[in-house]
């Protein structure tokens, strides 16, 4: 959604979510650990755009393969973890306990895997790489990190406050440009956790323009729209929170974001729209909990 000139506000530092003395904690309470695994199904593959609506070559000269002033996105050297991204969503995030409780904190950044449909509905989605840190411009959110992809886009948004989310990044598909082609775009993003007995949770989530939860294939909740500009306004400007515990279970569980971009006609823009003139992204963070 095109962004107006002025709008400000705060985004949360990026740091990760647990202290080093968590796994200390989780021994010495003898909890059981939950394991973050990347999301289920989906054959490996490279980056590239996970757009699936809309056709036609991108136009030149609006913001450049990275840009304006573009960052280079995330560069994976582990199977695991994307070299330099170890926020809140990453796999080496532990458990912390209190006697019989455990909790495992999670939120978007890049380390949560791409893909083109949810895997966990269709297998044959494809794998379309860890998820690539986005922003607005240098200075929008304020606390753009390093090696995210800068839009281009003038003026200030997503500055709605973090703080009960801390780590989340604002993220979208790897591999794309800012003069890529954006309306309508949609991209998956999906992980899984291993829980014990009587898990509960919740997530909180906000998005440019539109997204879904969707826990072990179970839609339960989402914001923003791609048809009502109203709702896509809301989704941008704060975050929403979502019950998990309906769809939880002992064991794995997946949970899968369902995020897309919305139309031209949300932009303002002369058809076909940018991601410099039609930005999307998806920030949410949550917390999981089990005996």
């Amino acid at each position: 959604m095109r962004l107006s000139l002025g709008r400000s506000g705060v985004f949360a530092g990026t740091g990760a979510y647990f202290l080093a003395g968590a796994l200390a904690a989780a021994i010495v309470a003898g909890c059981g650990s939950a394991t973050l695994k990347p999301g289920a199904g989906g054959a490996d593959g490279g980056g590239g755009s996970a757009g699936v609506v809309g056709t036609g070559g991108a136009p030149a000269g609006t913001g450049g393969a990275t840009g304006a002033g573009g960052a280079a996105t995330d560069a994976g050297t582990s199977p695991d973890v994307p070299a330099g991204d170890t926020g809140a969503g990453s796999p080496d995030a532990l458990p912390t306990c209190t006697g019989t409780i455990c909790s495992v904190a999670f939120g978007s950044d890049g380390t949560w895997p791409a893909y083109d449909g949810d895997p966990t509905l269709t297998p044959a989605a494809r794998n379309l790489g860890f998820a690539q840190p986005v922003c607005l411009n240098a200075t929008s959110p304020p606390s753009c990190p390093g090696g995210a992809l800068l839009y281009g886009v003038v003026g200030a948004g997503w500055s709605f406050s973090l703080t009960s989310i801390p780590g989340a990044r604002w993220i979208w598909s790897p591999g794309i440009a800012a003069n890529d082609l954006s309306d309508l775009r949609k991209v998956y993003f999906s992980r899984s956790f291993s829980l014990g007995l009587a898990p509960a949770g919740q997530i909180s989530i906000g998005a440019d323009d539109a997204a879904r939860v969707v826990v072990n294939g179970t839609d339960v909740g989402g914001v923003g729209s791609v048809s009502d500009i109203s709702l896509a306004s809301m989704a941008n400007s704060s975050l929403t929170t979502i019950d998990l515990s309906v769809a939880l279970h002992p064991g794995t569980n997946t949970i899968t974001i369902a995020a897309q971009n919305g139309p031209v006609s949300f932009a303002g823009c002369a058809a076909p729209c940018t991601y410099q003139m039609n930005p999307a992204g998806v920030v949410f963070g949550g917390t999981l909990s089990y005996h």
